[in-house]
């Protein structure tokens, strides 16, 4: 019996071999796993690492900058309204400073509160669309020239 052989209807636009492959397929044939009962390790071949997936955005660097800032401002806030609160008698100045600290919570808790959306909207709106262009990236292994086909 006779073998078909399946032919590429794809090829390079740089070199014009037939040679090419899924940038999804690259990255799973040059990706292995080997574990035993203590450990888990991962290695990859350099087309792999070249041909990864995009990652998504985390919730952790942002809360990991703002959140210190956060918890500074409104420690002093407390720490400020209360002496302004019990202490009749308080110079302009204490009750000033005590208003910008607040400000500066405020401000603070809104770019903890923007950075937060921005990851969101990310996730949301540009990583599918770069997911989806990752699955349709086809890589010629003769050249290495990467393109886009659309389906």
């Amino acid at each position: 019996m006779a073998s078909v052989s399946q032919l590429n209807p794809y090829q390079c636009d740089q070199c014009g071999t037939a040679n090419v492959v899924a940038a999804p397929v690259l990255y799973q044939q040059g990706t292995h796993t080997y574990s035993n009962r203590f450990s888990r390790t991962t290695s990859q071949s350099v087309s792999a690492q070249a041909a990864a997936p995009p990652c998504p955005r985390g919730y952790l660097r942002p809360v990991i900058v703002w959140g210190p800032i956060v918890l500074f401002f409104s420690l002093w806030t407390f720490i400020g309204l209360g002496s302004v609160v019990e202490v009749h008698g308080i110079s302009a100045f204490k009750v000033y400073l005590a208003l910008i600290i607040l400000v500066l919570c405020i401000a603070s808790v809104a770019g903890l509160i923007n950075s937060l959306r921005k990851v969101g909207r990310y996730n949301r709106e540009v990583f599918p669309r770069l997911l989806w262009d990752w699955e349709h990236t086809y890589i010629c292994r003769r050249c290495g020239k990467s393109q886009l086909i659309p389906s």
